[in-house]
């Protein structure tokens, strides 16, 4: 059964730092039902690609980010795959807590 599947990063707007910056989340949707997660990374909102997802410019600081964020995309990606493998059955949460670590094999 093919389910659907995506990932998508925001940002938390209104947990500002002291410094300017605003947390990255991440959100896993599968089927219609999503969950949340840290990303554990901070940016400055004036950088944010809402549309995208990613960090815009060509800054070492941008383009680290991006390589962060298309990382752990990859991650969960593959979790997805593994968890469809292993269980023919997928949700949002399965996903979440196998990218950290919290799923029991």
């Amino acid at each position: 059964m093919k389910s659907t599947f995506s990932v998508i990063y925001y940002l938390k707007r209104q947990v500002v730092k002291k410094d300017g910056t605003v947390p990255v989340m991440g959100r896993i949707t599968v089927d219609g039902s999503q969950t949340q997660f840290s990303c554990k990374l901070t940016i400055d909102p004036k950088l944010w690609d809402t549309k995208g997802g990613r960090v815009t410019g060509r800054s070492t600081a941008a383009l680290e980010t991006n390589r962060m964020l298309d990382k752990m995309r990859v991650r969960i990606n593959r979790h997805y795959q593994e968890i469809m493998e292993r269980d023919n059955f997928v949700t949002a949460e399965k996903v979440k807590n196998a990218f950290l670590g919290l799923e029991h094999r």
